[in-house]
């Protein structure tokens, strides 16, 4: 199996080590939740296919599942993040994204702004990836101004005449900043 644009870059085929659950989880949480942990290079990531996002990073092995929390409400989003941190270790948060803000925020509460505002096409996902990487954060869990950074890449397009990407891009912040309530 090879997973490809993973972490903004292109990640070399990975082979998947478990695929199971023990029949005693499985049947606790309906058998809904399949769990894959896979090794690219030296690194263990847990993707896990009833998340409505998984990412992974291979060059630090942080990996992250979101999920919509049991009590979420259009009044009350609150997402669980789910997954390994860079020493392996799982873990789990919740993340409230009417709280978030957009001017100073982890990659992974981007990621969280980006499903509550229905941005899950591969191209949105993309605007994120490319704001993280002229950041040139290492961790997931890293705050900082990832619009400033989307608005670099901006100007980036802009300069090499990608104009449908410039404008999908200028579409997903507005989008970003309307729900944070920071435009009208």
């Amino acid at each position: 199996m090879a997973l490809s644009g993973i972490a903004g870059g292109m990640m070399p085929p990975v082979q998947t080590i478990q695929h199971t659950k023990n029949s005693q989880s499985a049947a606790a949480d309906g058998g809904k939740s399949v769990m894959k942990c896979v090794r690219a290079g030296n690194q263990e990531v847990l993707l896990c296919s009833d998340a409505l996002m998984s990412y992974a990073s291979p060059q630090t092995g942080e990996s992250v599942n979101i999920y919509k929390a049991e009590n979420y409400s259009k009044d009350n989003p609150i997402y669980l993040l789910k997954g390994l941190d860079a020493s392996g270790n799982p873990f789990e948060q919740e993340v409230d994204a009417s709280k978030i803000n957009p001017d100073y925020c982890s990659y992974n509460e981007l990621m969280v702004l980006n499903v509550e505002t229905g941005h899950t096409s591969p191209s949105d996902y993309m605007h994120a990836v490319m704001a993280r990487d002229k950041a040139g954060t290492g961790s997931y869990f890293d705050k900082m101004n990832y619009l400033s950074y989307a608005k670099e890449v901006m100007n980036d397009l802009k300069t090499v005449g990608s104009w449908d990407t410039y404008l999908s891009c200028s579409r997903w912040i507005d989008s970003l900043l309307k729900y944070c309530g920071k435009i009208s």
